[in-house]
């Protein structure tokens, strides 16, 4: 066994217990880290994309899109360039400012932009104006100000699904001030899917500059693992076994932050239980009080046949006493609530594509059928997330759905 740091004697020799922690808040969501394992080739694209802006903030401007599944390391690396850039632009003279936004908190262009304003140093009333007389405001305080402001849209995509005209906005706020460049754009999302309902004169704006993060392996997660732990454990205390094993859990995810929030949580374990290290059983405890890995934020990015497909099956799951329906059920309820919502439903060669892309972003299970049903086809159960609270979280999200 090979146990991760040196021991101390404050970890083995002394007979209180003292917490497995040296400093928790390396391993918390906002944390930005120093290094970035498995992500120095996509920072250094990153930061060659706006070398431009950096060296020439008035007269260059920037868009790039950066896509990747949840916990890929998008935000993190979004943050990290912000500081990048607006460090290496002083070198050369000029001012940069890099703000970061939740497009799924601030679901508006407007409020978006407002809050620019406010990180600028301007106030700016949120309502009783015109977005005209925003975009005027907005360009007034960039010029006066000098500065070049980046904008980072996390989750761009929910800006887009809420309105449609925001990104050819958004492209083409380079263009707000005559003679000078005073904006650039960062756009993160998930996929680029929300780009398929975007009008071709938006898409001619976009400058194409794009960035994908491939889900992290466990060899990967490991060593990010490894990289915090250095800075948020005690010498000593975590073992090397802990952390392959929640490196091995979250690799089914690809994702560093359910990785870290693993080991975060084993740490508070071995603390409950006034353990010196953290050993696999508390990484095994920490696993079994996380909730089931189904990430809400999966259904945002589903189409609307999809999502009706999704509450068919769960609507039938919650009236059963069985774990599974058939698909041929499913497609039945189906086409039952488009034609009792007035939508035209899906012939059966889409409604089964539909169902197995469901069933590869593992928001359902797919299984072939076995003894006590007749003839082979495909059933279909839900294990991360129970079918009242999937048809609660979806009901918002079609209009006139009725459970």
């Amino acid at each position: 066994m090979v146990i991760y740091g040196k021991p101390t004697k404050s970890s083995f020799g002394m007979s209180s217990h003292h917490s497995v922690f040296r400093n928790e808040s390396v391993l918390v969501p906002e944390f930005v880290p120093l290094t970035t394992p498995h992500r120095g080739d996509q920072m250094k694209a990153l930061e060659a994309y706006f070398q431009g802006v950096v060296e020439r903030s008035g007269q260059m401007s920037q868009n790039v899109l950066l896509s990747g599944p949840v916990g890929s390391g998008k935000s993190m690396l979004a943050k990290k360039l912000g500081a990048t850039l607006e460090r290496n632009a002083l070198l050369y003279g000029n001012r940069v400012k890099f703000f970061h936004v939740n497009c799924r908190i601030d679901r508006s262009l407007q409020a978006i932009l407002t809050k620019c304003m406010h990180f600028l140093g301007h106030g700016y009333p949120s309502r009783g104006f015109g977005f005209e007389e925003l975009l005027q405001s907005f360009s007034e305080a960039l010029t006066g100000d000098k500065v070049h402001l980046i904008v980072a849209f996390d989750e761009v995509d929910s800006l887009v699904i809420s309105d449609p005209s925001s990104l050819y906005t958004i492209t083409r706020l380079r263009e707000i001030t005559q003679g000078s460049q005073v904006f650039s754009s960062l756009l993160i999302s998930k996929t680029l899917d929300y780009l398929k309902a975007v009008d071709l004169s938006t898409l001619s704006s976009l400058q194409w500059n794009s960035i994908s993060l491939d889900p992290y392996s466990s060899q990967q997660l490991y060593d990010i693992l490894g990289s915090r732990s250095q800075d948020a454990f005690n010498d000593g205390c975590v073992e090397d076994d802990s952390l392959e094993l929640a490196a091995e859990i979250a690799s089914t995810y690809g994702d560093a932050r359910y990785a870290i929030d693993l080991i975060y949580r084993a740490g508070r374990m071995a603390d409950l239980s006034d353990s010196p290290r953290i050993t696999p059983e508390h990484v095994r405890r920490a696993k079994a009080s996380l909730p089931p890995q189904f990430k809400k934020e999966e259904l945002a990015y589903l189409g609307r046949h999809q999502r009706l497909i999704l509450i068919s099956i769960s609507n039938l799951l919650k009236k059963s006493d069985s774990a599974y329906i058939t698909i041929g059920e499913a497609e039945k309820s189906y086409d039952a609530l488009c034609e009792s919502m007035g939508v035209a439903a899906n012939h059966h060669t889409q409604v089964w594509s539909d169902i197995n892309e469901l069933s590869r972003k593992g928001i359902i299970e797919t299984q072939i059928s076995g003894k006590g049903v007749r003839g082979r086809t495909t059933m279909i159960g839900l294990s991360l997330v129970s079918a009242e609270q999937l048809i609660d979280e979806l009901r918002g999200m079609v209009a006139d759905v009725r459970s």
